[in-house]
């Protein structure tokens, strides 16, 4: 195994990480679609300087502090489309 490891070129390698990598991407996509909001941080509110009054955080649109990963909006684009096609 570490023979073929060593004989195999450099570029080979990169493409199999890069490969591997963007397969794991895809998965959390499928299987994570939810992030925590970075601007209230999951909270789902923001609040005045002196921490006493709140109101709905505008990012993540009054939802319990989770948006949407770019990448699943992607995903479901492409869903949305290849089934008007069908």
């Amino acid at each position: 195994m570490r023979d073929l490891i060593a004989s195999t070129p450099g570029w080979v390698m990169v493409a199999l990480a890069a490969v591997v990598f963007i397969a794991v991407k895809v998965a959390s996509w499928r299987w994570r679609p939810w992030a925590p909001c970075w601007c209230c941080k999951g909270t789902g509110k923001h609040y005045r300087d002196d921490g006493k009054v709140f109101r709905d955080c505008w990012w993540c649109r009054r939802s319990p502090g989770r948006r949407l990963r770019i990448g699943r909006r992607v995903w479901n684009r492409f869903a949305k489309v290849r089934k008007a096609a069908s």
